[in-house]
């Protein structure tokens, strides 16, 4: 079976919320080479082979594709618990017709599965207990247009609302209108532009979900209706932003391609923590790493955001450069191995429409899942060290 892992996840398994910063344990390789410079699309509705999968005609199973890494266990000098018996296939079957009698070990396959479950419930955990004192903002940024900042935010932001319940909101920051109300959920009669014109008027929840859009997994979009809006200004996103950190607990920033300009520049000034998604292009990763540099240069903080940021590589289905050539740029750049993931293919994301979480592939859901995890690991830790420089 070919294997799939998101090596970030690690850190997040490992989270411990102390002043210390987790240890990764060490990485089995993330990305494998390929035979050739290009993989060819994958078949729709099946998982496109992202990491060193080879042509062989066959769907990647839903686990595999969050099949956890080994990492270090604090208890390993302790008794190993026993397997529990087989509860699935043909074995599973006998112990239950026998009523254990058997205690028939379970398959790999079974094995698998469960590991899969419980490190998706450590991942859930993480992203549902982690608490802070202040609203943490998100940014979401590339240079390159169509790189998958847009569906990105809006799944992930939606990962975290349905695991945590709400109090998530999606921002459309860019500079003119975006396409974060076209790839959400619903039809909003209200948006980011009428929200910055009655800006002065909104001190309420209830006032300012009227600008809203709920979706399925509870997260709140403020987009722009199909309206025209008038550009947005620095003092728009910071406006905005602070009247969204009010009332919700996490901020998600769908930014625009101009990083020179005031939006950008107030969205990076509220962000705690970078997520930078790219499609396996040399196009989209080039455009990627000029947003490294640029954030070296505009201060200690942005320079965190660069240097703490979590890279996700995403697949439209198109031929696809190497992996690995493209993570190693990354890693050549400063990003820690253990910060670059990858989602397979989804013919739901691809389809350019409203994103719903309930209709992606499971192997996407368990890789936004791990992702999410990571990016509140890395959160946890920017905001504390952030809050202790004040």
């Amino acid at each position: 079976m070919t294997e799939l892992n998101f090596p970030g996840a690690r850190r997040s398994d490992l989270y411990v919320e102390t002043e210390e910063r987790p240890e990764a344990a060490a990485a089995a390789t993330a990305f494998e080479e390929l035979a050739d410079p290009f993989m060819e699309p994958a078949e729709p509705g099946t998982a496109a082979p992202v990491r060193g999968t080879e042509k062989s005609g066959k769907t990647a199973s839903a686990t595999t594709a969050t099949t956890p890494p080994a990492v270090v266990d604090a208890h390993a000098d302790d008794d190993p618990e026993p397997i529990a018996p087989a509860k699935e296939g043909f074995a599973g079957f006998l112990n239950q017709f026998f009523g254990g009698a058997f205690k028939l070990a379970p398959s790999a396959k079974e094995l698998e599965a469960r590991t899969v479950a419980a490190a998706q419930g450590r991942f859930e955990d993480l992203i549902r207990q982690s608490t802070w004192t202040r609203a943490v903002g998100v940014l979401v940024a590339n240079k390159k247009g169509t790189a998958g900042k847009t569906p990105l935010s809006i799944l992930l932001g939606g990962v975290l609302a349905a695991i945590r319940g709400g109090s998530v909101a999606i921002l459309e920051t860019s500079d003119d209108k975006g396409q974060l109300a076209y790839r959400a959920e619903g039809d909003p009669q209200l948006g980011m532009g009428e929200l910055v014109a009655n800006i002065t008027n909104v001190r309420t929840q209830s006032q300012l979900r009227g600008y809203t859009v709920t979706q399925t997994s509870f997260a709140s979009v403020i987009g722009s209706t199909p309206k025209w809006r008038p550009p947005l200004t620095r003092e728009n996103v910071l406006d905005v932003a602070s009247i969204v950190d009010e009332h919700f607990t996490i901020r998600v920033m769908d930014t625009g391609n101009q990083y020179s300009s005031g939006p950008f520049g107030a969205a990076v000034d509220v962000a705690d923590v970078l997520i930078i998604p790219t499609m396996l292009a040399q196009d989209a990763v080039s455009e990627a790493l000029e947003l490294l540099e640029f954030l070296e240069h505009q201060g200690a903080e942005a320079a965190r955001l660069a240097r703490t940021a979590i890279v996700v590589m995403m697949s439209d289905g198109r031929p696809e450069f190497k992996p690995s050539k493209l993570k190693k740029q990354f890693m050549d750049k400063g990003i820690a191995e253990d910060h670059i993931y990858s989602v397979p293919y989804d013919a739901h994301v691809a389809e350019r429409g409203a994103l719903t979480l309930e209709k992606l592939a499971p192997a996407t859901r368990q890789a936004l899942t791990a992702i999410a995890a990571g990016v509140v690991a890395q959160t946890n830790q920017n905001v504390f060290e952030k809050d202790q420089n004040r």
